[in-house]
């Protein structure tokens, strides 16, 4: 039994590729974890399911998922995961490293994987990166806390909890910025669906839904991985040719009924933490803001002082008035978030869809986020659809649209 050599490790940031990372996973480790010194150590996290994956793409090689005789990119959230930590048991590693361990699993998936791991630490020393509170595994009771690289707490879990955890109640008092035109009201519904059943190889995703979102609504869509919120968001969108035949009305305007996918795309804003990928050049926060209003990614011509000016109100609402000439890509995560969201809103779009925005965010972060999002949701007239696999702390949505999966395919109820 190894119950009490089980540590959770807070750290705003901390890298995987960071030379404390790479120490501890050689058993290189500073006094407080000397039970770990000369040991190997494997990490479970996403860094490293991307790194088999690019892998398999370069060189062919199937380490994760040979048994399967398919793609380790095929594979659901939960079984990527599954696979990935069946490899690094069977390397019999001295003790495992878990790094945000539950991100995009919904509570069943979540709950399967707690006990397996909670099985597993019967017999090998656990190391948790922890980033929300509500997902540290129950059997770890040792806590570190980091700054940097550097040690600035050691102790248990119920002491780093007293000294450092704190209800996170955030309020933004800006005003929203107005939009530079005038905004033309949107015929309700702004989006329904009536009786809609999509099917894949005779497979039912989704059956009879019935939806109907109205303008200025704020809701949360849940439901578990694969219970279909992907296809309904791709129904809103335009981008699922399978809308076509069914009864599905956006913008006021039955699908199918000669309005093209650009008519529908210019009415939404998107946003998910996978944009940042698509924004790695030198713009800083200020010209990415503005970008949003020209729907380029970047900005390659010069401003007029009026948008730098409209820009400028959004900067600073979300708290980086004294970073807007900074580049995007060196922001926190949370901040890039906002950026993005920033971006979408400038122009006070009919529809926000905000995909997983909290995904990878520690708990404070996380608080900074829901407040932006309560904000546009309680000031401006843009209709909200926030989608998660789970319940956010403090979010404020009016109502939720829950995908419950059956053998027939998931169906939705409103909460």
């Amino acid at each position: 039994m190894k119950q009490n050599n089980h540590w959770a490790i807070y750290g705003l940031g901390l890298s995987m590729k960071s030379d404390f990372m790479q120490n501890l996973l050689a058993g290189i480790v500073p006094d407080v974890l000397s039970s770990f010194r000369a040991k190997k150590g494997v990490l479970f996290s996403t860094y490293t399911l991307e790194k088999f994956i690019k892998e398999e793409v370069l060189h062919d090689d199937y380490t994760l998922s040979e048994a399967e005789h398919r793609s380790i990119r095929t594979f659901s959230s939960g079984e990527q995961r599954k696979a990935l930590l069946n490899y690094l048991i069977s390397l019999h590693p001295d003790f495992i490293v878990f790094d945000s361990v539950f991100d995009m699993l919904d509570v069943n998936s979540t709950q399967i994987l707690t006990k397996r791991i909670s099985e597993l630490s019967e017999d090998i020393p656990v190391i948790q990166i922890v980033k929300r509170k509500d997902n540290l595994l129950p059997f770890i009771k040792n806590a570190l806390r980091l700054e940097g690289d550097k040690i600035c707490f050691s102790g248990t879990v119920t002491e780093y909890e007293q000294q450092f955890e704190t209800e996170n109640y955030i309020e933004i008092r800006e005003q929203l910025p107005p939009p530079l035109e005038a905004i033309k009201a949107e015929q309700n519904p702004l989006i329904q669906f009536n009786n809609v059943c999509i099917s894949y190889d005779k497979r039912t995703i989704i059956q009879d839904i019935n939806w109907t979102i109205n303008s200025g609504d704020f809701w949360q869509l849940m439901g578990p991985n694969g219970s279909g919120k992907t296809t309904l968001l791709t129904m809103i969108t335009g981008d699922n040719p399978k809308a076509y035949g069914q009864d599905v009305i956006l913008f006021g305007n039955k699908r199918g009924s000669g309005e093209s996918i650009w008519d529908i795309k210019k009415k939404i804003a998107y946003v998910t933490p996978a944009m940042t990928t698509l924004f790695r050049g030198w713009n800083t926060v200020e010209k990415m803001v503005i970008s949003g209003l020209v729907d380029s990614i970047g900005l390659y011509k010069k401003p007029t002082e009026l948008q730098k000016r409209i820009a400028g109100q959004w900067i600073k609402i979300i708290g980086l008035d004294e970073q807007k000439h900074q580049r995007f890509n060196t922001l926190s995560e949370v901040h890039q978030c906002m950026v993005l969201i920033a971006r979408a809103m400038i122009k006070h779009p009919p529809l926000l869809i905000l995909d997983e925005p909290a995904h990878g965010l520690d708990d404070a972060s996380a608080s900074l986020l829901t407040a932006l999002i309560n904000k546009i949701a309680e000031e401006g007239q843009t209709t909200i659809i926030y989608v998660s696999h789970r319940k956010e702390p403090g979010l404020k949505p009016k109502q939720v649209f829950e995908l419950v999966s059956s053998t027939g395919g998931s169906k939705g109820f409103i909460k």
